[in-house]
């Protein structure tokens, strides 16, 4: 008589997801919202060279995770200062004259961080991508939702997908559930913590009458939509030139 050997499945493929991470309240919610549906995260943090201070603090929250859910976090501090100064930088004069808004300085910033999380993704061959945006605060101009939906679109035409996991959850919401699980919070200004994440000079500047007078920055939609097109565009250059120089053709190191 045979003895038929039960079949044994393939091993699962591995769920695994990269999210822009600053250790804020946000992007610590989707953090945690991730970690329920991917095995794992890789949180990535940049930082510019023009202005960044207290990195140092994305470490801790890194490590804080780390205990809560052992084995499902990494984390890397990248630096974009060469990329930054190719978007931002080098035609900082004309783009204020262009644009007269201080947003450029952010939103250029946060489009380098997503150009250099595809390249990111190239190299790890992760085919998803999030961060921590949110709807609450789409005063921020890199979180207005055309801004959302440009990055989105950026992502797709390089076979990448793009979510937000807590673009549509109360901020109050996400609060919460970070002080339900004991992570820290920090000092609490209207709808801001300090002492989690880094902070950005440039940036603090430009958003103090809001963070002090709750005096909402204003971006045309169209002027907005320029910019990101246009620094996108300069960014996929630099992308095919990072690509090249490390033989990454189709999302695969020969």
């Amino acid at each position: 008589m045979t003895t038929v050997q039960p079949a044994v499945s393939p091993p699962a493929a591995i769920r695994r997801v990269t999210l822009l991470f600053s250790g804020g309240v946000d992007s610590t919610a989707a953090a945690l919202r991730l970690a329920e549906a991917y095995d794992c995260v890789d949180l990535v943090s940049y930082h510019n060279g023009y202005g960044h201070y207290h990195l140092t603090r994305t470490a801790a929250r890194f490590r804080e995770l780390g205990r809560l859910l052992p084995n499902r976090f990494s984390h890397e501090m990248i630096s974009v200062r060469d990329l930054f100064e190719t978007l931002v930088i080098d035609g900082l004069e004309a783009d204020y004259e262009r644009y007269r808004s201080g947003f450029i300085w952010c939103l250029g910033c946060k489009i380098a961080m997503h150009v250099r999380t595809v390249a990111y993704n190239r190299e790890k061959g992760i085919n998803v991508v999030a961060d921590g945006s949110s709807a609450e605060t789409s005063e921020m101009v890199e979180q207005m939702p055309a801004s959302v939906a440009r990055i989105r679109r950026f992502y797709a035409d390089h076979g990448i997908a793009f979510e937000t996991p807590v673009y549509g959850e109360r901020r109050e919401s996400s609060i919460r559930a970070l002080s339900e699980k004991g992570l820290r919070l920090g000092l609490r200004v209207g709808d801001r913590f300090l002492g989690t994440q880094p902070k950005c000079k440039p940036g603090e500047l430009y958003y103090l009458p809001f963070l002090l007078l709750g005096s909402a920055m204003r971006h045309p939609e169209e002027a907005v939509v320029d910019f990101i097109d246009r620094k996108l565009a300069l960014g996929d250059r630099w992308l095919r030139d990072y690509l090249q120089r490390r033989g990454i053709v189709d999302g695969v190191t020969p």
